[in-house]
């Protein structure tokens, strides 16, 4: 099975390779759903704030790896010629991937300037989303600190999504499909 890894900061188009997937016959899952599951078992309320407070604290008392370590149970568990694992957030967890599966890893990095995400985050409006520009920095920050900057850095592939959506999926589709033949 090949892995398919997604890196990026909030609103870079992570969203857009599941898309993708879905319409190639790929499997995805978001790293997020099971913090997010998580929290929701423990009767916590999912904002922006609790989602990246819970998911620090976690790190800090399990490791920076430890969301990467439930993930690939559960991807080793699913069946299927490729899966797309979105949201790797630092190089631990980037090294777990590694280990898990080695060649059959591929780390694709998705990068949006950051008032380009925060306007997308705006419009979009999730729970879990910051509501201000600076909870959305502060965000951003807590992010940075779990070492996204040093996950995407060492992307097999790099993604910028600064134009129009349609061109990113282009590109999204486009690469997938090297990476899907190549295998």
């Amino acid at each position: 099975m090949i892995v398919i890894g997604v890196a990026g900061m909030r609103a870079a188009g992570k969203s857009i390779v599941n898309e993708v997937a879905k319409e190639l016959g790929v499997s995805s899952m978001e790293m997020r759903s099971i913090v997010i599951g998580m929290m929701k078992e423990g009767g916590i309320e999912v904002t922006n704030r609790s989602l990246r407070e819970f998911a620090d604290e976690l790190r800090k008392k399990e490791g920076y790896d430890i969301v990467a370590k439930m993930t690939i149970k559960r991807v080793k568990d699913m069946k299927g010629k490729a899966i797309v694992v979105n949201g790797i957030r630092g190089y631990e967890e980037l090294k777990r991937f590694k280990e898990a599966f080695g060649d059959s890893f591929v780390l694709v990095g998705m990068f949006a300037p950051q008032e380009m995400r925060f306007d997308r985050v705006m419009k979009r409006n999730l729970p879990e989303d910051p509501k201000s520009w600076e909870e959305f920095v502060w965000a951003d920050g807590k992010e940075l600190d779990w070492g996204v900057a040093d996950s995407f850095a060492f992307s097999d592939y790099m993604i910028v999504n600064a134009g129009e959506k349609e061109d990113t999926r282009d590109k999204v589709k486009a690469l997938m499909k090297k990476i899907l033949k190549k295998r």
